[in-house]
């Protein structure tokens, strides 16, 4: 991984994710790939452990950032409607000083707005030992417009917890959840809580991992904000989205019986 950072093949792929009531692209996560020569474009699952390494892991996470503003800058000189991009920020990366400052220098340079982005945490970043920096640099972004996103919610022990003492403007519904949410009770109704209790704290609500049709149709029922997840699209480069970005747009534009012809055939 550390020659992978050096050959430059760390590169971020990026879903989007959609408004369950207006059908718009509202935002895009982007996620860490692996350009491998030969085996291809890798995920994290199969290079994951090495974020455990702190010094790997603040190289990837400097790389990728980079190139996300790049992508960013281009995307906002296209005048497409991307929203926020979230990023996925590691243990590690919360551990080095001046983190908040040195993204923001980047975003400058790049004459790219900070609002444009959101960052998004685990428990697991939460709860390490740097939860100190990790408060401090949470405000840090708040203050300068990027979103705090809490991801996985419902799967960790502290959950609530966390709702009260971080910055948070938006929880993510874990795919756990979302799975079987069409036939097991159990998890519509752990679903509809947190939803409920996004609603009552004004926190957006976001569910991960929506695959059918079904499953968009009872988190929009129960009020869930947006939805991510194969449904809507795979994560992909770059140099894709422009293209998804202007077909859907084209798309939301037309009647709404032919739209729903269209997105219920894809």
């Amino acid at each position: 991984m550390r020659e992978a950072v050096e050959n430059d093949q760390i590169i971020p792929f990026y879903q989007p994710k959609v408004s369950l009531s207006t059908g718009e692209i509202v935002g895009l996560e982007a996620l860490a790939r692996w350009q491998h020569p030969t085996k291809g474009i890798l995920t994290p699952s199969f290079f994951g452990a090495v974020f455990e390494d702190h010094e790997t892991a603040i190289s990837i996470g400097k790389l990728l950032i980079s190139k996300i503003a790049a992508d960013v800058r281009q995307w906002l000189d296209q005048d497409l409607p991307f929203g926020r991009v979230a990023l996925n920020l590691s243990p590690a990366e919360f551990g080095q000083s001046g983190l908040v400052d040195g993204m923001l220098r980047t975003f400058d340079w790049l004459k790219i707005p900070p609002n444009v982005f959101e960052v998004e945490v685990t428990e697991t970043v939460l709860l390490g030992r740097n939860s100190s920096n990790v408060a401090s640099a949470l405000a840090q972004f708040r203050e300068h417009g990027i979103q705090i996103a809490l991801d996985d919610f419902g799967t960790g022990y502290a959950s609530l917890t966390h709702l009260k003492q971080f910055p948070v403007d938006h929880i993510k519904i874990d795919r756990s959840f979302v799975r079987d949410l069409e036939h097991d009770s159990d998890d519509d109704a752990i679903t509809a809580a947190v939803i409920g209790l996004g609603r009552s704290l004004q926190l957006q609500v976001t569910a991960e991992g929506v695959e059918t049709h079904g499953q968009a149709r009872r988190l929009r029922d129960l009020g869930c904000d947006h939805a991510q997840g194969y449904l809507y699209a795979k994560p992909m480069a770059g140099s894709q989205v422009p293209d998804l970005l202007m077909r859907w747009d084209g798309m939301l534009i037309r009647p709404r019986s032919e739209r729903n012809m269209e997105l219920l055939s894809r």
